[in-house]
């Protein structure tokens, strides 16, 4: 299922995977030299090369948070991206980026369920990518927001301070 907006080639995919945790690991190896989530709900983009098997490229993680989700762990394996023919990157490159399609594409997803997604960015590669998706800048250093419903007053102040406790995520 693609990212709205963003017509897939036949070889890349961007999809929701239960467990999908075992499918990250070696890209969040990569980029963090941490174990990828277990929680949540994990988001990739898989390449299906010449031998038509498979290879997860990026990852992207939402976790349910009180009716909201928080983003993170979005990492992608430049050294499988390397390696890709030239349409599929070129195809990648010219659509913004894997992290945009799977950012898309868990933000369509999600939308009925989550109230607004935040995020703790302070990378302003990423910071690029998650504008373009409607995320905000909040007065706190790091933290952003998309919303889908923004709470009011009292409820919307709670909601703030929850996330910012949780630090960075």
């Amino acid at each position: 299922m693609s990212a709205p907006g963003a017509e897939e080639p036949p070889s890349i995919v961007v999809t929701e995977v239960a467990d999908g945790a075992e499918f990250a690991e070696p890209i969040f190896q990569k980029k963090y030299r941490a174990a990828a989530p277990r929680h949540g709900r994990h988001l990739l983009a898989f390449y299906r090369g010449n031998e038509e098997r498979w290879i997860a490229v990026s990852y992207l993680n939402y976790l349910p948070f009180r009716a909201a989700m928080l983003i993170g762990g979005a990492c992608t394996d430049g050294e499988v991206l390397r390696t890709l023919p030239e349409a599929p990157r070129r195809w990648i490159e010219t659509n913004g980026g894997l992290m945009l399609q799977l950012v898309r594409y868990g933000e369509a997803r999600f939308a009925a369920e989550s109230i607004g997604t935040f995020g703790h960015c302070g990378d302003a590669r990423s910071w690029a990518v998650l504008s373009q998706c409607g995320y905000r800048r909040l007065d706190h250093p790091y933290l952003i927001v998309r919303w889908n419903r923004e709470p009011q007053g009292a409820a919307r102040a709670e909601l703030l301070a929850a996330v910012e406790a949780q630090g960075p995520f």
